[in-house]
């Protein structure tokens, strides 16, 4: 071994760290070499042999070079870096394996290619040497345990960047997270169908409910777009009603089969607008935005205030905190480091992924909590009271008996005389206790007997005590009891959240507070029937086109081929000249849509690709901005028309990112017949555009 080199199985801490930025040095120096070995390892390298990581130069440049800088970046011992880098690495991996499987696949296909990666640079780091923190790295991809939390997203693309890094924020705490795109259906009914399904089989810990932060809900987008030019504001207004109806209505559902406690999320004005962007001397967001993001906090701060086992998660001072819109709306990373790729991660979904956090830290400490064991002297209050005056934490009793009438059982637990405790100072009374451990026994001696003396599991206690040595004897000497400083910041905001945890529902007072939210959601809905679904779309006076495309639509065509991920049926990624071969090869008819409402004209938003010789749709492509309508099934509908009677075929490649396209065929009415192969028979029933659409008809250019 060279001069200077630790051996690998004595190396510390610090040494191990050195070695690991070593090698990322000299992996920085050869990333071409890096991706020439990972397109040579084809199956058994990071894309497993997948189409939807684009062809060749596509796929070199858009995929593997990000990820190899964020290889790169993760062993400079940057976190952000390795979650990233982890995170793409399995969304490849895991489309059709539980978290268990990719575990294994990852076992059996990793070894060989770290090996190699090490070989890259032997010449300057023996291989031994170089497998220690690459073995290291990856060791998130090949051990699976139990999660602590399950966790279920619901809403836009901010949780695709939230998952990657809260998933990787604690190894020993493991969370499972899935998503589901609330866009995804024509109907609210169908949306909140799957969202109950999905709920009663996943029984998440925590529901995220994100609806407006990146303009993921049709009725939001078109209203954010009109509150952009001062005439449409007041009619982008009025729609907050009818969008706070939707959360409300989305909570409902989740309540009725689960009492899993929900994150909603109020929007903070993210992304700012292509031209808001890039001109720093004009405000983030017009005049009408401001308005409209106002009314819309309010009102989900409203319905999270009248309602159950929820948290409310304002992002305008998150976003505020971090400088602005603009700012926390970029990319985590310096282009100069990590350049675009197909996986985008915005600073503000490393923030949220922190939020989500604190909030798991609180759930898996309390939610399946049912007694505080209360510390007395310098705990709720300041001072030794037996040795005279002491200065209350009133605002702490009083949180205190607000638990106790929320249904968490209260202990009195201090090492004292019980004849110094002047009760007449507390906000709390003797009787709020349902015990009183107020004597000179051992501290852990007094818990054992409380645990007896209510019949409860020692998991269900958490302690609340100043005295550090207290804290650690206690969880020490009775497993299952965990404990809270109450001088520390996080301490009062779980004790906070613990009024919406599961713990704290099943009070007559939780029932009656939901019955009567429950009532008012009912009479609300009887006077008003203007946020039905379909009457918000009608409302919109949307209208749409179908046309083969032209030479005029070449790099639009190009643009959305290459980069859209989320309503794309195989994510092939196609080159310019092979888009250019496309548009001229008669075997293929490429049809674009376009789609406009009475705010303005959003031009070409989507695209199908039909072989004509096989009768087949090769690909249905949709900008995320035009989800949600029911345009996909018209731009469907009318290709069908268009390319005549007979059978067709189709195909959908899943993949992590493209699940608001995986039910398109079904909803279009194709059954299937294979591993995702769909088939529309001559005498199936053709799909029907969506009756909000009326007559279609041109809605302007690009």
């Amino acid at each position: 071994m060279a001069t200077g080199i630790p051996n690998v199985e004595a190396m510390t801490l610090t040494e191990s760290r050195d070695v690991s930025a070593r090698l990322a040095a000299l992996l920085a120096e050869r990333i071409e070499d890096v991706i020439d070995l990972w397109e040579e390892l084809g199956e058994a390298g990071p894309t497993f042999g997948s189409p939807v990581a684009g062809r060749a130069e596509e796929r070199r440049e858009r995929y593997l070079r990000p990820l190899a800088r964020v290889l790169v970046g993760a062993l400079s011992g940057s976190a952000d870096h390795a979650a990233i880098y982890l995170d793409e690495r399995r969304r490849y991996a895991s489309a059709e394996l539980d978290a268990s499987g990719c575990a294994a696949e990852f076992g059996r296909r990793l070894p060989g290619e770290l090996g190699r990666l090490a070989g890259l640079v032997a010449d300057r780091l023996p291989v031994d040497l170089a497998l220690e923190p690459l073995e290291q790295l990856h060791r998130g991809l090949t051990e699976h345990r139990d999660p602590s939390a399950r966790v279920l997203f619901i809403g836009d693309c901010l949780f695709v960047e939230t998952r990657a890094l809260l998933v990787a924020r604690e190894p020993a705490t493991p969370v499972d997270v899935r998503h589901i795109f609330f866009s995804t259906r024509q109907q609210l009914a169908e949306v909140n169908s799957a969202i109950v399904n999905e709920v009663v089989a996943y029984r998440p810990d925590v529901v995220g409910l994100s609806l407006f932060t990146f303009e993921g809900v049709p009725p939001f987008t078109a209203a954010w777009r009109a509150a952009a030019a001062p005439w449409g504001a007041p009619g982008a207004t009025r729609s907050v009603a009818g969008l706070v109806e939707l959360v409300r209505e989305t909570i409902e559902n989740i309540r009725s089969v689960s009492d899993a406690t929900i994150v909603v999320h109020a929007p903070g004005g993210v992304p700012v607008g292509r031209w808001r962007r890039r001109l720093g001397a004009l405000p983030e967001h017009s005049w009408g935005q401001r308005r409209l993001l106002r009314a819309l906090r309010a009102g989900v701060r409203d319905v999270v205030a009248h309602t159950t086992n929820t948290i409310l998660l304002d992002e305008g001072p998150v976003v505020a905190a971090a400088g602005g819109a603009r700012r926390i709306g970029g990319p985590l990373f310096d282009p100069a480091d990590v350049p675009a790729g197909y996986f985008h991660t915005t600073r503000l979904g490393a923030r949220i992924a922190e939020e989500y956090a604190g909030v798991l830290d609180d759930h898996r400490l309390l939610a399946r909590a049912k007694v505080l064991l209360v510390d007395l002297d310098n705990t709720l209050w300041a001072g030794v009271m037996g040795e005279g005056a002491v200065v209350h934490d009133r605002e702490l009793q009083r949180l205190l008996l607000r638990l106790k009438q929320a249904g968490v059982l209260l202990v009195a637990l201090s090492k004292n005389d019980p004849q110094t405790i002047r009760w007449d100072e507390l906000e709390l009374a003797p009787e709020d206790f349902v015990l009183h451990q107020i004597n000179w026994v051992p501290k852990p001696d007094n818990v054992s007997q409380a645990v007896a003396a209510l019949d409860l599991a020692a998991s269900a206690f958490v302690l609340l005590d100043d005295n550090p040595v207290e804290r650690a004897l206690v969880t020490e000497q009775v497993p299952g009891v965990r404990a809270m400083d109450p001088a520390a910041p996080v301490t009062r905001r779980a004790l906070e959240r613990w009024f919406e945890l599961p713990s704290t529902t099943q009070t007559a007072e939780a029932r009656r507070r939901t019955e009567m939210y429950r009532e008012a959601a009912e009479r609300r809905s009887a006077l008003s029937q203007t946020h039905d679904y379909a009457t918000m779309m009608r409302s919109l006076r949307l209208r749409y086109d179908v046309r083969p495309a032209g030479p005029q639509d070449r790099d639009r065509v190009l643009e959305l081929v290459q980069r859209t991920n989320q309503f794309n049926t195989t994510t092939q990624r196609r080159s310019a000249a092979e888009v250019d071969d496309l548009l001229a090869d008669e075997r293929y008819g490429v049809h674009v849509a376009t789609l406009g409402d009475r705010f303005g004209d959003l031009g070409v938003v989507a695209l199908a690709v039909f072989a004509r010789e096989r009768r087949e749709l090769d690909a249905v492509i949709m900008s995320c901005r035009a989800m949600g309508f029911g345009l996909e099934i018209a731009l469907v509908s009318r290709v069908l028309a268009a390319e005549g009677p007979g059978p067709v075929t189709a195909t959908f490649v899943p993949t992590e990112r493209n699940a608001p396209a995986a039910d398109l065929f079904a909803r279009a009415g194709f059954r299937e017949v294979g591993a995702h192969r769909w088939e529309l028979s001559v005498d199936a029933d053709r799909p029907v555009v969506p009756e909000w659409f009326g007559r279609p008809s041109g809605v302007g250019g690009r």
